[in-house]
Formats: structure tokens, sequence, C-alpha cells
């Protein structure tokens, strides 16, 4: 093995509070009820639902989060413009103050591996926010090869993806081991592109978690290289 390639979020890097708790918090702070969403766990996940669909068609993080936002309070039947304004700025707010962070020993990993292996990223998701989070993180000095999925129009699981990103570090997919957490678009992706595969499976992840029905079967026949709790669990395998 010559290469190893990384997702961004939730394997390198993690949001510390959820999505649901910085809807409570923005509300809060905006002055209005709890309840103004209805369900908040259903709200987060709604939340989530809209970002992944309307990532690809915005060119602001702001035009995307009132975009959201406004459907959300329109499925609550709420159109007032000067409030979901509010509540969107507040959102930015609350998860700006608490920011993005790398997970603990990434740092050290990533330096180890860098000594023995050339290091790739691919994550998905729109330019102006990803490069924004790599740099914050200064993950730059690690990588080989970083390419964002915003830029170049091509998103995990597709697996032209992979290819890109192989070409990128110059190391064939064989050679070549992706690490992810998103079952789907990392390892179904990975190994279809004929990369090995480390998934980190979070304590809350279901292995066919989001993959739609005609691929379900395929999915399940997919076993990862390695299945890890933890990305800095990666030193007891490679190094």
């Amino acid at each position: 093995m010559r290469a190893v390639a990384f997702d961004l979020d939730w394997t390198l890097s993690y949001y510390p509070l959820s999505t649901q708790q910085v809807l409570e918090q923005a509300l809060i702070h905006s002055q209005l009820p709890i309840g103004h969403l209805g369900d908040l766990t259903v709200a987060a996940r709604r939340y989530n639902e809209l970002w992944l669909k309307l990532e690809r068609s915005v060119e602001s993080l702001d035009d995307l989060r009132i975009q959201i936002m406004t459907l959300l309070f329109e499925e609550q039947g709420f159109s007032d413009v000067a409030t979901i304004s509010r509540v969107s700025l507040a959102y930015e707010d609350v998860r700006s103050e608490s920011g993005v962070l790398a997970y603990p020993d990434i740092d050290t990993l990533l330096a180890d591996l860098q000594s023995r292996y050339k290091l790739g990223m691919y994550t998905n998701g729109p330019s102006f926010l990803q490069w924004k989070k790599i740099e914050a993180l200064g993950f730059n000095r690690f990588f080989d090869a970083i390419i964002v999925a915003g830029d170049v129009g091509v998103y995990k699981p597709d697996p032209q993806a992979f290819a890109l990103l192989s070409e990128a570090l110059g190391v064939p997919a064989s050679e070549t081991l992706f690490v992810g957490d998103n079952f789907q678009a990392d390892i179904v992706g990975a190994q279809r592109a004929g990369m090995y595969t480390a998934w980190i499976k979070h304590k809350q992840d279901v292995v066919i978690d989001g993959i739609q029905s005609s691929e379900r079967l395929e999915a399940e026949r997919i076993q990862p290289t390695f299945v890890l709790s933890e990305t800095s669990r990666l030193r007891e395998v490679l190094l």
C-alpha cells in the first residue's frame, strides 16, 4: 500500500454541537419558543436532508442556510422573512462560535502517516465551506492531494471521484486505502473504484444507512478491509 486517502467530515473533523443543539440555541437567541420548528429531532434530520439536497445548487453558505431555514419554517406554516433571516443568522453565529474541530491525535497520526505514505483527501460538499474548514484545521500541510467535490462537480460515491484522486496522487487505486465514515459514499464508492477501505464506524451508524433499496443487496455484500471505532486507530494497522 502506497497511499492513504481520507474523507473530511466525521472522519478527520467533527462539529462539537449537533444540528439539533445549534437549532435550539438559534431559536433561543432569536427569542422564539423551542417548539417553533416542531420536534427539533425531526427538524434537525430535515435540516441535514435539505443541506445534502441543496448544497450543490447555491453559491454561498448564507444562501444555503436561508434556503434551508425558509423551507423548515414553511413546513411549519410560517413564512415571515425577517424572522427566518434572524434565525438563520443566529444559527451561523452559534455554529461559528462552537467551530469545527479535528479529532484527538489526528495531527500526530497524519504526520506519522506522511512519513510512510502519500496522503490524499476527497471531500464532498461546496467549495466555499470545505476549503474554509480544511484551512482552519491546518490540514493542507499533510496532504499530497486534496480534492473538494464542489470544485470538480464529481461527488462520492461516483467511481470517477476516486479515479481523480488516484490520478492526483499518482498512485493506482489498487495501492490505496480510503478512510471514511459514510458507508455508501466512502466505502461502497471506494471499493467499486478498486481501493482498500477503512470504515470509521461511529456508534450510531448503521452499515447501510442512507443507501437506496436498489443498492442495498450489493452494499450488504461489501466488506470493508478494516472497521475501526475511530480514525486514530489506523495507527494500529498502518504504522
